[in-house]
This record gives C-alpha cells, structure tokens and sequence, in this order.
C-alpha cells in the first residue's frame, strides 16, 4: 500500500537529516506522485515535544481536502516512519482513500494522532516547523495555503473552495439552483483540461491532459454542503465505495483570473466525445 505524507515528511532535506541522526539508513521512501486527501482537512492539535510546538494531523471534513505525496516504501522506510511519528503511541497508522492528480482512487496508508493525544484547543507550531511543511509543499508544487491558515486556528478555509462545471449544474442549465441556492461568491466561465463526452441529457468528463473541457467555476464560501447535495445528484456513493457514476476529484481550473483548484465530477464510463468541449455546442 502506498504512504500519503501531508506533513513535514514531505521535506526531504528534513526527512534524511532525521534518518540520518537515528540510525535509519538505506531507507526506501520513494515519492511516485502528488495526490489529495479528499473530504479531510490539516490540523494542529497535538504538542510535540520534538517539535516544540503543535505537529500536523488530519481530521474529516466534508468539501475540503489535504494535499500531500504518494510515496513507494519498503519494510525499512516503514520502520523509519513509524519511528518518526512516534507510532503507534503518538501518531497511528490508519487507511485512507486518496485520489491523484489524474483522479483515480488509491488506498493508501496515513498517520493521524492518536485520540488520547488530540487536544480540544489549538497547539501553534513553531515557526520552523512551519517553514519545514512549507518547503516540502513547494518542492512538489502544492499550495501552503491550508497548512499557513491551520497554524493560527482550528477552524480553516476549505481547499478548494470552488466547484468546475459543464453540465447540467451551469448557468441556464436544468440544475442551475442546485448551485445557486448556496450563494456562490463568483460564477465565471473556466475551462479544464480533459475529454467531454455526451451521455444524452448529461455530460461526462474523462481524463486527458490533450484536450480542453469548458464549463464555468463556481465558487463558495464552504461548498460542504453544496457537495453533499451535488454528490447525490452525480450518483457518487463515496471514496471506497463500488458503484458510483462519477467521481468526485481534484483538478484545476483557468479563468480570466489565473488558475485555481476546484472540485469536479470525473465521469467514470465511456461515451460519444464532445470534439468542441463544450456541452453547450451539442
């Protein structure tokens, strides 16, 4: 099973100082990709004596998500891991669902504190534990902008905020209100990378980093709830689950601001290709 690391593992000048001081050596901990914890958010409720301050933890949250690595390990690195997060008295190992950047589904192993170490109020990290986190995102390309928000409160802005349509859900269209009831901050025309199929009354979207999908990005406050309700109405029964008609991912999104991440739904059957990308065009 694959590592997810979120945290200050994913800084590896860190990580092989740390090996290195404790004797861990030839260990097999191998980055394969970047991917994302998904429904889940970062927070900063454990002291760390080592760290002299609060350590990272993840804990379930509807609409938001941890971005972290993918990581390859061998019995050794395994060893060297659990050593590290102290395991299994501080942090534990526990099995999650995780997608990657293509937005497949992967069952991957995680630490989380354990319950008799979370505090009820936050624990502000160090500075440098910060930094540390900090680097090891950037060295992967992944935003800070959790992590950064989480090391002044317990409550943070959800990542991504926003939602990528090209269906049904845009302006004009059938389920607009779906949407619409929650306020949304901004509604703009987006475009994403990949492959728009026709399904009839619907659309679908596939993976594919040579194509160009257009819809419209849809941004919330918290899409939590909007989510639960939009997860309902694409036939998405849960990560781990078999059944569902699409999947909900992580992509990015471009709008006349720039780029951005968003939620969307990865159709995930086969279907008739929209050549233009756009489902209005149909």
């Amino acid at each position: 099973m694959l590592y997810f690391g979120y945290g200050s593992n994913l800084c590896a000048v860190d990580f092989a100082r740390w090996c290195e001081a404790r004797g861990h050596a030839r260990v097999g901990v191998r980055p394969v990709g970047v991917g994302w914890l998904p429904d889940h958010e970062v927070v900063f409720h454990y002291h760390s004596r080592a760290r002299r301050g609060g350590a990272l933890s993840v804990r379930p949250r509807r609409g938001s998500s941890v971005p972290g690595v993918l990581y390859e390990v061998d019995a050794a690195g395994w060893v060297a891991l659990d050593d590290k997060e102290g395991a299994p008295d501080f942090y534990a190992r526990v099995a999650k669902d995780a997608i990657t950047e293509a937005g497949d589904e992967v069952r991957v192993t995680t630490y989380e504190v354990v319950e008799a170490r979370r505090q009820a109020s936050h624990v502000p990290p160090t500075e440098e534990y910060v930094e540390t986190v900090r680097r090891g995102l950037a060295a992967h390309a992944l935003p800070d902008d959790q992590v950064v928000a989480a090391a002044r409160s317990l409550r943070t802005p959800p990542l991504p905020r926003a939602i990528f349509v090209y269906g049904t859900l845009m302006r004009g269209q059938l389920r607009e209100p779906c949407l619409g009831r929650y306020a949304p901050e901004r509604w703009e025309p987006a475009r994403a990378r990949g492959r728009l199929v026709h399904l009839g009354a619907y659309p679908g979207l596939l993976p594919d980093e040579r194509a160009e999908v257009r819809g419209e990005l849809v941004t919330l406050g918290d899409p939590g709830d909007a989510l639960r309700e939009l997860d309902e109405i694409e036939d998405f029964l849960g990560y781990g689950r078999e059944g569902s008609l699409y999947r909900r991912v992580v992509t990015r999104a471009h709008t006349a601001r720039g780029a951005e991440l968003a939620w969307t739904y990865r159709y995930l059957g086969d279907g008739t290709v929209i050549p233009s990308g756009d489902w209005r065009s149909v």
